[in-house]
């Protein structure tokens, strides 16, 4: 009923107050995302000059941040992902918050596989560690980048891997730290930034800009959290789904005899196994079909 972005943003408001709450996006869809997420303050909604994946991105917020508090604490979670059990993964990210912050850690959060996905990344748990939380977490032995099927039913054979959810929990002068390791180039860049906002810059998004033109695009995964020492991972007992493919969506909806997945004003015959959507006006109606897709994108009057 709502967009993801908005509904991430409600699940985050479990963990701190919309005043707390930023997104970064690209300057294309600004307004968008205020309009999407209207409880958010307007100038919590950074502004990226052009797409650089997400190494630049969460480095950007971190040279914010840092401009106010280097040990605060940041939770990175993506906008494209479905969470029903908001509560379970509000305590996920508040136990993540207080690791990260007392083991000066970059966290990353896993979730327990139940099929061999090859579209997603997997993370490999070793020594458990002690923390006293609802929340399990293990030091990170190593990350495997969406593996080939072969694999990726090795590792669900296993106990220790878990997919990656693109998600992480550090203290802002942590991440800054690795960045200095891993990419010390942007790093330099990041403290341009950082310096700007500190002074209260009237030419920050000059400078900005200037730091994106010159960046790498790629991802924190690939850039930092493969290369960084001290990784660990929480254990999320939420449900999660990547929502990445039409399959995954239409796990969501309901399904009629014919295992098609239907959501909206649709209507078949002798068609099976398809996945239809009607957000428009009328009828969508399919006939002797067999593994399709269809959507129908409604239009505002």
């Amino acid at each position: 009923d709502r967009s993801m972005i908005a509904e991430t943003a409600l699940g985050n408001e479990l963990v701190v107050p919309a005043e707390r709450l930023f997104i970064v996006t690209i300057a294309a869809q600004a307004d968008d995302v205020a309009r999407a997420v209207p409880a958010l303050p307007r100038a919590n909604i950074i502004a990226e000059p052009c797409g650089r994946n997400t190494a630049p991105c969460i480095g950007l917020m971190c040279a914010l941040l840092a401009a106010r508090d280097e040990n605060s604490v940041l939770a990175v979670v993506p906008a494209d992902h479905h969470i029903p059990n908001k509560d379970v993964y509000a305590q996920t990210i508040r136990d993540a918050a207080v690791v990260a912050a007392r083991e000066k850690a970059l966290v990353t959060i896993g979730i327990a596989p139940t099929f061999p996905e090859t579209g997603f990344g997997y993370v490999l748990a070793g020594a458990p560690l002690d923390t006293a939380t609802p929340t399990q977490f293990s030091r990170v032995d190593r990350f495997v980048e969406k593996p080939s099927r072969a694999r990726a039913e090795e590792l669900l054979a296993t106990s220790r891997a878990l997919w990656n959810a693109g998600m992480f929990v550090f203290r802002v002068v942590d991440m800054l730290a690795a960045f200095a390791a891993h990419m010390p180039d942007l790093h330099t860049g990041l403290e341009r930034i950082r310096t700007a906002a500190a002074a209260g810059a009237a030419d920050i998004d000059r400078i900005i800009a200037e730091v994106y033109a010159a960046a790498p695009s790629i991802s924190i995964d690939y850039g930092v959290m493969e290369k960084a020492a001290n990784v660990i991972v929480a254990h999320g007992r939420f449900i999660w789904d990547d929502v990445g493919s039409w399959r995954a969506v239409a796990a969501h909806w309901p399904r009629d005899a014919a295992g098609n997945a239907n959501c909206g004003t649709v209507v078949t015959v002798d068609t099976a196994g398809s996945v239809l959507r009607n957000e428009g006006h009328g009828v969508v109606a399919v006939i002797g079909m067999r593994d399709i897709i269809v959507v129908q994108i409604g239009r505002a009057s």
